[in-house]
């Protein structure tokens, strides 16, 4: 009997492989099913390759040109799906016959390295704020108070919580006491150049060596705010889209 049934599918193999009949397909709740030695076996359609972007306009773009035939090449279907994070922007379909979802397109922006939580001297930290932060008022002023603190081996300082008074003993441009604020707003730059950078606290330590820290402050709410600014952005020159229900944007 076992015999029997493997001479049957040798011959059905060699007749598929000939051509001589054509290959058995099932379809079960939206999915094919092909049948081979092993049993039925599913059919996935070909999955996209993800394309990737840098900027929010090249994303919008790469959505809206979007491949009109795509449902019955790729079995991608709407709405497509764009969920926001603060770093990294993902569109994918809506849920194909199969239950799974083609990945389409990821958006990651292109922001600097700023060095947050690593000691540096005070020419490194001017050399950061001017290259790597949107130059504002506050960012100035704090620039000024950096370069009255050119030290090279030693500086002395009273901590009381508040500020440091600090005064410069060694290698010192300037010999002179005065007080550092230990909290400054600074807008660095993190996310995509189409929306604006988030200004937010930084804690800014001096150490007895002379380097000089800066550490968020602010438990990383700027995080959800980028997220929201994100957002609004997507909606707004996605609004046609997102109303014929093409797209829907997830924060």
């Amino acid at each position: 009997m076992e015999n029997t049934m493997l001479r049957d599918l040798a011959e059905y193999i060699e007749q598929l492989v000939n051509g001589q009949v054509a290959p058995e397909i099932v379809e079960h709740e939206g999915v094919d099913y092909i049948r081979t030695s092993h049993g039925y076996e599913q059919l996935n359609k070909p999955k996209t390759r993800k394309i990737e972007a840098n900027s929010l306009d090249g994303l919008i773009k790469l959505i809206k040109n979007n491949n009109k035939d795509a449902s019955d090449v790729f079995g991608i279907y709407s709405p497509l799906i764009v969920r926001v994070d603060f770093n990294c922007i993902e569109v994918m379909s809506a849920l194909n016959a199969d239950k799974s979802r083609n990945y389409l397109f990821e958006a990651n922006p292109m922001i600097p390295s700023l060095r947050i939580g690593y000691d540096m001297s005070v020419e490194e930290m001017i050399i950061l704020l001017s290259t790597s932060f949107i130059m504002t008022e506050n960012t100035e002023k704090f620039i000024n108070s950096l370069s009255s603190l050119r030290v090279v081996e030693e500086v002395e300082f009273n901590d009381d919580g508040v500020g440091q008074t600090v005064t410069a003993k060694k290698g010192a441009s300037v010999n002179a006491k005065f007080q550092v604020q230990p909290i400054v707003k600074l807008k660095p730059i993190r996310t995509y150049e189409e929306i604006e950078q988030v200004e937010s606290k930084f804690l800014f330590r001096v150490n007895k060596n002379g380097t000089v820290c800066l550490r968020e402050a602010d438990g990383g709410q700027w995080k959800y705010e980028v997220q929201k600014r994100i957002v609004a952005y997507l909606e707004e020159y996605l609004k046609d889209l997102i109303e014929e229900n093409k797209v829907v944007v997830v924060g």
